[in-house]
């Protein structure tokens, strides 16, 4: 018998002893570090039972005769007291010699695929799977004591625009189709990238941001015309020279798993504050499953937030009043949409003046930030911010 097989039969014999010995090997192997068979069906044997808090060897065995007689005789005849060291030493040899065994596997197959395949698809799935093969190895979750919880200093992330959005942050704005969205999309980009917050009335200043725009819903000459409307008005107010640049692409699949790791790595590559993605209709197709799109733009977005700390506002149409909607302007598709943003607005179009009302579809996770409530047209800049006391003036008060 080959060594490799020994730590694997004692690390099962350990196991089977008691919880605390099961609980010492499964906190180091998973089921699937086993040889798959007798041996993986033994370790999910004992895990059910731990689960429940009956691991001993009369309980294994009996599971195991219950689930087949080959299996009762294999664990009897191999699973025995004769195998060396500790329940730890052989747990750690068991998870070491699977995960050599899963990269192994995983390089050789990539290099079979090199030979066949554009070596930028081969590298962006190794890339995918290294990072598989790398969460069997560690977690890389921290944790935090409670201690260090309670004394957390107040959040102290740079304003994208200041007193409404951190970096770090998501922004989904909706509205339906010809109501201004994409020219809203590029105020706040072009005033975060030159450190005007045009959503204040007063234009605060802040620090200008680098801001990136993957925006797969307009043209070149679409977005120049919208960012004329608004570039002209914010340098007379800033001169500085915006850190902002466009992606030269027109269509976009975040279900491919090659698009997707390219638009993380360009994300990294230029280290935006503020990313722009839109339309959400644009980015993944909605396919049989409701919650398709949403699980791979929100897995894509919260990639580029967690590896650049950028924030990133999204553009999406209206649902027209889907089944979960308090006020008929969160995006179509999934229901998982409300729920994940920090902030979530609808243009709502007033019926008499014009104004746009921003309606919350999902409530603000701070409760810190000062939105204006609407908006109106400008002779300057598109849209000028219109706060609370203005709007009941208007219009009557507020249905929010």
């Amino acid at each position: 018998m080959e060594l490799l097989d020994q730590l694997q039969l004692a690390a099962l014999y350990h196991a089977s002893l008691s919880n605390e010995s099961a609980e010492t090997v499964f906190s180091i192997v998973d089921v699937d570090d086993f040889e798959p068979g007798h041996q993986q069906e033994i370790a999910s044997t004992i895990v059910s039972l731990l689960s429940r808090g009956d691991v001993e060897q009369m309980a294994v065995a009996n599971k195991a005769s219950e689930k087949n007689p080959a299996l009762f005789k294999w664990f009897l005849v191999h699973v025995k007291e004769e195998f060396y060291s500790t329940a730890t030493y052989c747990a750690n040899a068991v998870r070491d010699a699977a995960n050599r065994r899963r990269l192994q596997a995983t390089l050789t197959r990539h290099l079979q695929r090199a030979e066949k395949m554009p070596p930028d698809e081969v590298l962006n799935e190794l890339i995918d799977e290294l990072q598989l093969n790398e969460a069997h190895i560690s977690s890389g979750l921290s944790t935090v004591p409670l201690t260090d919880v309670l004394d957390a200093p107040d959040d102290l992330r740079p304003w994208i625009m200041p007193d409404m959005l951190r970096t770090n942050e998501r922004m989904i704005v909706t509205g339906p189709e010809g109501g201004g969205k994409s020219v809203l999309v590029a105020q706040i980009c072009l005033g975060a990238a030159m450190g005007v917050n045009t959503m204040d009335s007063k234009m605060t200043e802040h620090d200008p941001m680098r801001v990136l725009m993957l925006d797969v819903e307009n043209d070149r000459l679409q977005v120049r015309n919208n960012m004329r409307k608004v570039y002209p008005a914010l340098r007379e107010i800033r001169q500085v020279q915006p850190e902002i640049e466009w992606v030269d692409v027109s269509d976009i699949d975040l279900s491919d798993s090659v698009e997707r790791q390219r638009v993380i790595k360009l994300a990294k590559e230029r280290q935006p504050d503020l990313m722009y993605m839109g339309s959400l209709y644009r980015l993944a197709p909605e396919g049989d499953k409701v919650d398709s799109a949403f699980v791979h733009v929100s897995r894509t977005v919260d990639r580029i937030r967690s590896e650049t700390g950028a924030s990133v506002l999204l553009e999406a149409h209206a649902g027209h009043g889907l089944s979960n909607d308090r006020n008929g302007m969160r995006p179509y598709g999934s229901s998982m949409w409300m729920r994940w943003p920090e902030f979530g607005f609808g243009m709502v179009r007033h019926h008499n003046t014009g104004n746009i009302l921003l309606k919350n579809w999902r409530g603000h996770r701070s409760d810190d930030r000062t939105w204006p409530v609407g908006l109106r047209r400008g002779t300057v800049l598109p849209w000028y911010p219109i706060a609370a006391d203005e709007w009941e003036a208007l219009h009557g008060e507020l249905d929010m």
